[in-house]
């Protein structure tokens, strides 16, 4: 066999090869859908309505991500790469609540943690609470509802209250006790 024909060969081969074999490459979410897909943004184009593992289970667009794709065509987000954020998104407060101001006081905010629970951190200025009724205090990012409603016990200055995050993304609370608080801990509050 020839040089020639032998790297000719070795070429094709090689084709042959890269064609077949699954890769990966980065790429950055462009939009986030309801049914759990992505939109990406890769450095060959974009790409719609690609699945994720259950491991990256709270994509945000503008992620950088690591993304797998078959020797068929298929893409699959393996998950975000390492960034400076904690993952922490703020909460949209409904009219009446103010996030507390006071030093050292985190912001009203939620993430989804590794095993896929939406949490819930910070402290609010509430108004306008009572042991008669529940009333919405904020609504948590689009893709960060959680599955079944959850309903925890939160404290805050003066009160003990019950808190349901709830599954159309609404958060409220109903007093058990106290009046008039001037403030409220979110901390603590979870579900799935």
């Amino acid at each position: 066999m020839t040089r020639r024909l032998a790297d000719a060969v070795e070429r094709s081969a090689a084709r042959s090869v890269a064609r077949g074999a699954a890769s990966w490459s980065l790429a950055t979410v462009s939009l986030v859908h309801a049914d759990g897909t992505v939109d990406i943004t890769t450095a060959t184009g974009p790409v719609e309505r690609v699945r994720r593992l259950r491991s990256y289970a709270s994509p945000q667009v503008g992620d950088r991500v690591q993304v797998a794709k078959s020797p068929s065509g298929n893409w699959l987000v393996e998950g975000a790469t390492a960034a400076g954020s904690d993952g922490w998104q703020p909460l949209s407060l409904r009219s009446g609540f103010t996030a507390s101001t006071t030093s050292g006081d985190a912001p009203p905010a939620c993430r989804r943690t590794s095993d896929g629970l939406v949490a819930l951190s910070g402290i609010i200025v509430p108004t306008g609470l009572s042991t008669s009724a529940s009333v919405v205090i904020a609504d948590l990012p689009a893709g960060m509802q959680p599955e079944y409603r959850g309903a925890c016990v939160v404290v805050g200055d003066g009160l003990t209250g019950r808190l349901y995050i709830n599954t159309s993304g609404s958060i409220s609370v109903r007093l058990i006790s106290g009046t008039n608080p001037s403030w409220l801990s979110l901390d603590g509050a979870q579900c799935r």
